[in-house]
């Protein structure tokens, strides 16, 4: 009897998800990797500026100190010639 059976569009179905699978697993995985790359992309660049940050209130406090170094040996020199 030639005629549609609802067991065979149900295997039909199967086959063809099974054979997509792949697919949507591969194009999942793609989409994933590129937000993970994109997160360390924004994690890093967060990263650089802290450190940019940093170095640039280092050179601060080394320009602080210098200029304390320099106030104290003026202030020693006159002590000095005071005695």
């Amino acid at each position: 009897m030639g005629g549609f059976h609802i067991g065979d569009a149900i295997i039909q179905l199967i086959f063809l998800l099974l054979t997509l699978a792949p697919i949507v697993l591969i194009v999942i995985g793609f989409v994933y990797l590129t937000r993970m790359i994109k997160r360390a992309e924004k994690r890093s660049e967060a990263r650089l500026k802290m450190d940019n940050e940093n170095a640039k209130f280092q050179e601060e406090q080394i320009r602080t100190i210098n200029d304390l170094n320099k106030r104290l040996t003026n202030i020693e020199r006159m002590l000095k010639d005071v005695d």
